[in-house]
């Protein structure tokens, strides 16, 4: 294992805190996260980029794998991959259906067995702010994406620190010196990973990286993007 993938995985061991409790987390609220409102703008958005035979989805961080489970089910005969290294995430995957597979990989230096232009779309869902950089993996996706293919990002991305504390914590018990040392420092070090790029910043690099912008949108206050982006 190179030193590269060692310091993502304990980076993002970091950022989750109990990985094994993180995973079973995120396959309790897929449900939320990936709701009808999803889908809607999955058809919209994504799915006219599907090739007629065996579109190849991609989804960048894949954690436990509900991604692909749901993609299997709702496109028969569709190919989908998933990238992921954190090693809680791909034992919470467990056995997946066919066409789907797992590629553990270190998004900040991907290296994937894919041929260019044989991907049709891809999901990056709430990966690329817990990355230091993400210009690699778009880069990589960009190789790998068919001109036309497509890109979901749904991020957290930078908003005031108000806005971040009264939706995350309680304002009253911060003030009034009710929490430890140890809650705030580790308040404030999830609200600077959070905020580590803005709407704009991201959609500077899909432009630099080879891509379209096709639409883009905010939500909860400023702290969740949506883009869609479109190989050029």
């Amino acid at each position: 294992m190179s030193d590269r993938i060692e310091q993502t995985q304990q980076m993002l061991a970091r950022h989750h805190r109990d990985g094994a409790r993180f995973a079973e987390m995120m396959k309790e609220s897929f449900g939320k996260r990936f709701d009808d409102s999803f889908w809607v703008d999955w058809e919209h958005w994504i799915r006219p980029a599907f090739s007629d035979h065996q579109p190849v989805i991609l989804d960048l961080g894949a954690g436990p794998a509900l991604f692909l489970r749901a993609i299997a089910e709702r496109f028969p005969g569709a190919r989908a991959i998933g990238i992921e290294c954190a090693p809680y995430m791909l034992e919470a995957a467990g056995e997946l259906p066919a066409g789907c597979e797992l590629i553990a990989q270190d998004l900040h230096d991907p290296r994937l067995d894919l041929a260019a232009g044989s991907v049709d779309a891809a999901l990056a869902s709430v990966v690329l702010h817990e990355m230091s950089q993400p210009v690699q993996a778009l880069r990589e996706l960009h190789r790998c994406l068919k001109p036309g293919g497509r890109l979901l990002i749904l991020d957290w991305v930078r908003a005031p620190l108000e806005v971040y504390i009264r939706q995350q914590s309680d304002e009253r018990a911060i003030f009034a010196g009710e929490q430890t040392v140890e809650q705030l420092d580790d308040l404030f070090t999830h609200f600077i990973e959070h905020n580590r790029f803005s709407r704009d910043d991201l959609i500077y690099l899909l432009n630099r990286c080879g891509f379209a912008v096709l639409h883009s949108t905010l939500e909860r206050e400023g702290r969740y993007a949506r883009i869609v982006a479109e190989r050029r």
